[in-house]
């Protein structure tokens, strides 16, 4: 089983997610679960390399890097600049972080679809 969630808390909350495949509860130590898949990681690479999947990659990859230059821009402006700026700085990183998780959302589907 593969699990994406979110943890915006210390300590995290305790969710519990059931495994696609046999249905068995697991505990995940996160305040959000965004996706869970069958991990197909031990049944070996693709036999084609999957394009498709190849591009969501890329771009889940870019939207990571987006985020987390904005999340430190965020970080290092706290205290430091305007209010109003710091406003526009903070839309701009929930922006990318919608951005990000929609990316890893596609991925998700794409890789629980095709098995790649």
């Amino acid at each position: 089983m593969k699990v994406i969630a979110e943890i915006d808390s210390s300590p995290p909350a305790k969710q519990t997610a059931s495994c696609p495949k046999c249905h068995a509860l697991h505990a995940v130590h996160a305040d959000r679960i965004i996706t869970i898949t069958q991990d197909t990681s031990n049944l070996g690479p693709p036999l084609v390399p999957c394009e498709e999947r190849e591009r969501l990659l890329a771009a889940q990859s870019n939207a990571v890097n987006i985020y987390s230059r904005g999340a430190l821009k965020l970080a290092q402006a706290a205290g430091v600049v305007p209010h109003a700026e710091f406003e526009s700085l903070y839309e701009k990183v929930l922006n990318a972080k919608q951005f990000l998780l929609e990316a890893r959302r596609q991925l998700s589907e794409h890789t629980v679809k095709h098995g790649c």
